[in-house]
């Protein structure tokens, strides 16, 4: 299968790599279908991205790089990978994440959900704060800012 993207250009990818996220990303639930992107040019971001709508693309984190005592009580919690997603900005030091509704996909059963964890500790717009060299290297590649 094919999807042409406004970020990567044309993807090829197989059923196998879908993940389906039955009800959807907040504020996008109609799409439940999307794939995983691993970009060398972008790390330590990864990118999901439905594969019904090539120009929409939600740029995630590992939470644990910016905030070591995140956690979340899953079971089989190492079947489970662990996002937030982040809201870039023009100026890195004005981008965010949201560490209240993070995103987790079941490695096994490659499904996935947005949470919205029940916790005022944990806000909705934490400072993306990257090394020197992450963000300038990250913002230098040219990716598309969301807002």
């Amino acid at each position: 299968m094919k999807l042409i993207t406004r970020q990567f250009g044309e993807l090829e990818f197989e059923e196998k790599h879908v993940i389906l996220f039955p009800e959807g990303i907040i504020g996008f639930e109609n799409y439940q279908k999307f794939l995983l992107i691993d970009d060398v040019d972008s790390e330590p971001f990864r990118w999901l991205l439905p594969v019904d709508n090539g120009e929409i693309s939600f740029p995630l984190l590992d939470p644990f790089l910016l905030k070591p005592d995140y956690s979340l009580n899953l079971q089989n919690h190492e079947d489970w990978s662990i996002f937030v997603i982040a809201s870039l900005a023009g100026r890195i030091e004005d981008s965010v994440i949201n560490l209240r509704s993070p995103v987790i996909i079941n490695n096994a059963t490659r499904t996935g959900h947005q949470l919205i964890l029940n916790d005022d500790s944990l806000p909705v717009r934490y400072p993306l704060t990257l090394s020197a060299d992450l963000s300038a290297g990250f913002l230098a590649e040219g990716a598309q800012p969301l807002t």
